[in-house]
């Protein structure tokens, strides 16, 4: 009876052993399968994760008493049998090429590894990736802060949407699981990706309704985490076309394709990520630079009966950059201690938290080489760049 009873344990167990391996060797990785909530037969990653630690303990058991109660009698000779070396040699060689065969990336060993990453990488792009690492154990508070989000404006689009929160401490993953969502979809929701579509405000001019093609435009401003996404995203986020966006800037003299992103497509250009978004916006890079250049010029037609029009003109002009005192507040961050965390501050957070223009200090960054988008932080800045976090903030302030 003992001995039925291990075999029947090792049996069963070895059944939800092979249905266990299979879920979590076809499945997503742990980080894309809690980041959108997948499940296989109604169990989650980490439920099959739990059965396949128990299914695989109970094999062991069922495994050891199978061979205690009735090893014996399975390592008894046949009656044509004259020794038993013939099975342990062959058993052995068998064990030993599996296993070198393993470690050195051989099949069988091997080509599962790769056929399970394949299979992982699939379901990452049918599914969406976490912007970070851990994001589903996050606050929205905490998320908000990690991509130098506003996170009042954070908690402002989840009330909109009717998300509701159970404690200020609740995570995504809770979050999503008490409004029947995914942890992505509260994540679209608090970064306001969904916000443009809600408030609707072409239909109330009805001439702009009658000119759908300016519908389609990119903001003024920049949004976080934009230059990591590829041109064709970018497009299809936006509503533009892809070939009138290459063509736009190929006009322009910059070298991108849709599989680019738009830091890469600086990057490869020598020019700065901020630039590059003017161009595909369609804004000439030197507009600002034009405009006073034709300022000055009536001035001196009206030189012999307005000169002293022209000396209040600079007098108010030099009276805004005294108070403002631009050169000593470039000055005074250099004074700036390093901030806690330096390695995982955003450029745009460092630049905010210390009054200091964002574009300024990328154009400081660019002369000395360096390309930089305000959402990378000071750790991306410096693996790139062969320098030190605080190397990289010493460029930025001085």
């Amino acid at each position: 009876m003992i001995r039925r009873l291990f075999w029947l344990l090792f049996a069963f167990s070895l059944a939800g052993l092979c249905a266990s391996s299979l879920a979590l060797f076809a499945g997503p990785s742990n980080e894309v399968a809690l980041w959108s909530q997948w499940t296989f037969l109604g169990l989650s990653r980490p439920r099959w994760e739990a059965l396949h630690y128990a299914m695989g303990l109970l094999a062991v058991l069922g495994g050891l008493g199978s061979l205690l109660a009735g090893g014996r009698r399975m390592m008894a000779l046949e009656e044509e049998e004259r020794s038993a070396a013939p099975s342990w040699v062959l058993a052995l060689m068998t064990f030993f090429v599996v296993v070198l065969a393993s470690v050195l990336m051989l099949p069988p060993g091997g080509t599962l590894v790769n056929l399970s990453a394949s299979l992982k990488a699939w379901h990452a792009k049918s599914f969406g990736e976490p912007p970070i690492a851990g994001a589903a154990s996050m606050t929205p508070t905490d998320l908000a802060k990690r991509l130098s989000l506003d996170p009042a404006k954070a908690l402002t689009n989840l009330a909109l949407h009717n998300v509701k929160l159970s404690s200020p401490d609740a995570t995504l993953q809770e979050i999503a699981r008490q409004n029947g969502l995914a942890p992505a979809a509260v994540y679209e929701t608090l970064r306001g990706g969904r916000e443009p579509k809600a408030p609707t405000p072409p239909p109330v001019q009805t001439a702009e309704v009658k000119t759908p093609p300016p519908a389609p435009q990119l903001p003024a401003d920049p949004p976080p985490g934009l230059g990591r996404l590829k041109l064709s995203d970018v497009c299809e986020q936006y509503g533009l076309n892809l070939s009138a966006a290459v063509e736009k800037l190929t006009k322009a003299g910059i070298k991108a394709s849709p599989e680019m992103t738009l830091r890469q497509i600086a990057q490869t250009n020598l020019m700065l990520p901020i630039e590059v978004y003017d161009a595909l916006r369609g804004v000439p890079p030197k507009a600002a630079e034009h405009a006073p250049a034709q300022a000055p010029a009536p001035a001196p037609a009206q030189a012999p009966a307005a000169t002293p029009a022209p000396a209040p003109a600079p007098g108010p002009a030099q009276g805004v950059a005294q108070p403002g005192h631009e050169q000593p507040a470039a000055q005074a961050p250099g004074n700036i201690p390093v901030p806690e965390g330096l390695e995982r501050m955003t450029l745009a957070a460092f630049c905010r938290e210390n009054g200091i223009d964002t574009l300024q200090a990328q154009a400081r960054l660019k002369a000395r080489g360096i390309v930089a988008f305000s959402d990378m932080t000071f750790r991306e800045l410096a693996i790139e760049n062969n320098l030190t976090p605080e190397q990289v903030m010493d460029l930025v302030v001085k």
